[in-house]
């Protein structure tokens, strides 16, 4: 205990020890072909699904566009005819 008071003592009164000395911080470096992707294996898998799978099957923007828009059609309609059926319960 009272070498560790004397150390502490010691370390308040001697300026250079009173403060650890700065980190040197890496320098920022542009990215080359050495540098490691950063895409895991299972995002790459994915995306390898992704384009097997549109290859395959000639998926389109505008048909991706037409079944959301049946599908949304879909899902505000049965909203609809819910709340339709609910407002009779409601004013009695």
């Amino acid at each position: 205990m009272q070498k560790q008071r004397i150390f502490e003592v010691e370390r308040l009164e001697d300026p250079s020890l009173a403060f650890p000395p700065p980190r040197v911080r890496p320098a920022p470096r542009l990215a080359d072909d050495s540098d490691v992707s950063v895409i895991g294996p299972a995002h790459r898998l994915q995306d390898d699904l992704a384009h097997a799978f549109a290859a395959d099957a000639r998926w389109s923007v505008k048909r991706t566009v037409i079944v959301g828009l049946v599908f949304h059609v879909a899902v505000l309609g049965s909203l609809a005819l819910a709340a339709g059926g609910l407002l009779p319960q409601i004013v009695r």
